[in-house]
């Protein structure tokens, strides 16, 4: 049995996968078909990272070293053993977290070990340090394996503006790197990063049952009045709370709330507008909680790193940029899934995609078939199927200049 899998390009590098007689080879191409590299047999990675580095898995039920990890650079050399469980995405500072024999520490993006695989937790660095679990409890460290917070804490966040919110017993509060209380441990919950900006002067906060909002020095600036809150970014400058059955939008950076307790749900934040939806009418607004669409038009979902919007009105499906502006017109049956480089995957009722460009000229004909499938989004001009290899924006295959 035979099985080709097709991987995106990413920075002008695509993972072509091969299985075959129970043996796994990984290939790495660049976007005119040529073979750059090949991994270790038995070895499996997807793409590469955004640190210029492959994190790979020895996946062979004959090795003592299955379904552990290692690094390789972006010329395919080896830069660890497989040794490591887990390495985790997203190079902080510098630095990848990584679990070996049971014990957390970091790597480089050489492949050393800088801070030593002797802690039980590990969480990633920003300003210079990071959490670390030593012994049943959390402390920080810096980039030189330093303890710059003693290990007394019953957890702890990320290091925001010189604060971090800490807890002890059983209550948290918020500390600074040289371990002085900012604000009292008297609340029952406080998020990981407790600002998520320089022009952030507010967080949410728990006490009892109950949220609200206070500011750096800990001073409640919304009352503890509702049921739920949550981040709506990915960067601690907006949050969503729940009071009487409705959400309300609120902003750190402005200190206020943006828009009333009005919608059923918020979704979080995309390109500088959130999906919100009131009853069974779903849209997105902008900052100023002004919505980009009226009543007539149902926004659907924005398509993931675009500015652009899909929608349904009257039943067809269309295309909207986030001011508004028609792109594709709605009067389709079929919906888009995704866009990139000037070029729309859509998807009819029967779950079969093509490709067409923004003038609506179809460029891929219908696929019929999860295998035939497109993976991903154009990138390096050229999108990715599961089994049938990659297709540039004229509709033609890539001829791969390589034999496996």
């Amino acid at each position: 049995m035979r099985e080709t899998h097709y991987n995106p390009f990413v920075k002008g590098k695509a993972i072509i996968r091969d299985y075959k007689d129970g043996n796994t080879q990984c290939y790495c191409i660049n976007t005119k078909g040529e073979l750059l590299f090949k991994f270790p047999l038995h070895c499996w990675t997807d793409q590469l990272e955004d640190d210029n580095v492959f994190f790979v898995s020895n996946n062979h039920d004959d090795l003592k070293s299955k379904n552990y990890d290692a690094l390789f650079d972006l010329n395919g050399n080896q830069l660890t053993d497989f040794i490591y469980k887990g390495i985790y995405g997203g190079v902080e500072e510098g630095f990848f977290a990584a679990e070996k024999d049971g014990k957390c520490g970091h790597l480089s993006l050489q492949g050393e070990e800088v801070i030593p695989f002797i802690y039980e937790e590990t969480a990633y660095f920003q300003e210079g340090v990071s959490g670390m679990k030593l012994g049943g409890k959390w402390g920080i460290i810096n980039h030189k394996n330093e303890t710059v917070i003693p290990f007394e804490y019953e957890d702890i966040g990320f290091s925001d503006n010189n604060r971090i919110s800490a807890k002890r017993n059983g209550k948290w509060g918020i500390i600074d790197k040289f371990n002085n209380v900012l604000v009292d441990f008297k609340f029952d919950e406080l998020p990981y990063g407790v600002l998520g900006d320089r022009n952030c002067g507010s967080t949410y906060a728990k006490l009892g049952d109950k949220y609200g909002i206070i500011d750096i020095f800990g001073e409640t600036l919304f009352d503890f009045v509702c049921d739920e809150c949550d981040y709506a970014d990915d960067y601690g400058k907006w949050y969503k709370l729940k009071k009487d059955g409705k959400w309300a939008l609120y902003s750190c950076e402005k200190n206020d709330f943006v828009s009333p307790f009005m919608y059923d749900d918020i979704d979080f934040y995309e390109r500088g507008f959130f999906k919100v939806t009131r009853g069974e009418h779903t849209t997105y607004i902008d900052r100023e909680n002004c919505p980009v669409a009226d009543e007539s038009v149902e926004c659907i979902d924005m398509l993931y790193g675009s500015d652009f919007i899909k929608f349904v009105k009257d039943g067809k499906c269309g295309v909207m940029n986030t001011g508004g502006k028609i792109i594709l017109p709605p009067r389709s049956d079929c919906g888009c899934v995704r866009y990139s480089e000037g070029m729309f995957v859509m998807q009819d009722n029967n779950y079969c995609k093509f490709v067409i460009d923004i003038n609506e000229n179809i460029i891929i004909p219908k696929r019929k078939g999860f295998w035939n499938d497109f993976y991903g989004s154009f990138s390096n001009g050229l999108i990715a199927t599961y089994h049938d290899g990659y297709y540039n924006k004229k509709g033609e295959k890539l001829e791969l200049k390589f034999d496996f």
